[in-house]
């Protein structure tokens, strides 16, 4: 399936590692002009090394979380590629796991300010640019089976990923007067770097949840990302589209009694 974007202009945040790194070459196997952004300049550098045999790539450093960083990042987008045709606002992190009755306020703060910051202030400076360029251009965020449903001792987590959603239907319905279109991808259990320290521990537990039984890849999220980063789904805008091998659609029998 041909998604037409041929040429088009694509940021993708937190996009030198895991789905992240696979938006980035899902789209640029579409014909996509990407962007690699992380906090990370070495690992922007590397990413894109490496993706640079699949098409035009260029990587710029910064902070989500940093406003003058996200008004750069797009303006420096703009400037190389003469336009903003798809955002791809991934970057995030785990955080520490910690009861919400103990967590400080700088954990919670680190984890919305990367997660719901971000996402706010990348969704608003590509806005910006498609608005100025008359563009009918594509936001998508990154939300979580985790705003579905909670985790132990990840509070913090769990309500930035809901927030996420919330944020993404109502860029869905401002942005709409422009044909900018907004999103929301949420992941199930990935096989990532972010996750390696978790997936170990909880495997068996985790992948019996889902009714695949097994782990997602991080490019089953990379071309997810990529379809609703294009005009391929034109009438699909302000939704949330599950991708976790049927974790929330599974609720599997209580172990039977010894």
């Amino acid at each position: 399936m041909d998604l037409g974007l041929k040429d088009q202009v694509a940021i993708v945040t937190g996009g030198s590692r895991g789905i992240g790194r696979a938006a980035a070459e899902a789209l640029l196997r579409e014909g996509a002009k990407v962007v690699v952004s992380s906090v990370r300049p070495a690992s922007v550098e590397a990413a894109v090394k490496e993706l640079s045999a699949l098409g035009s790539v260029e990587g710029i450093a910064a902070d989500v979380a940093v406003e003058a960083d996200v008004v750069r990042l797009v303006a420096e987008t703009v400037e190389r590629f003469g336009g903003l045709d798809a955002m791809v606002a991934n970057a995030g992190i785990e955080g520490d796991l910690v009861n919400l009755a103990d967590m400080s306020v700088a954990q919670w703060d680190e984890m919305m300010n990367i997660h719901m910051r971000g996402s706010f202030l990348c969704g608003r400076e590509a806005a910006r640019a498609m608005r100025s360029a008359g563009r009918r251009g594509r936001i998508v965020t990154i939300g979580s089976v985790s705003a579905f449903v909670s985790e132990m001792s990840g509070g913090h987590y769990c309500a930035a990923k809901a927030g996420i959603q919330g944020l993404t239907r109502s860029m869905a319905v401002d942005f709409a007067q422009w044909g900018i279109r907004a999103n929301c991808v949420a992941p199930g259990w990935v096989r990532t770097d972010m996750t390696v320290d978790y997936i170990p521990a909880s495997c068996e537990a985790v992948a019996g949840v889902g009714v695949l039984n097994r782990f997602g890849e991080p490019m089953e999220l990379g071309n997810a990302i990529a379809f609703l980063a294009s005009e391929a789904c034109g009438f699909i805008t302000g939704s949330t589209v599950v991708v976790d091998g049927g974790q929330l659609a599974y609720a599997p029998d209580p172990a039977p009694a010894s």
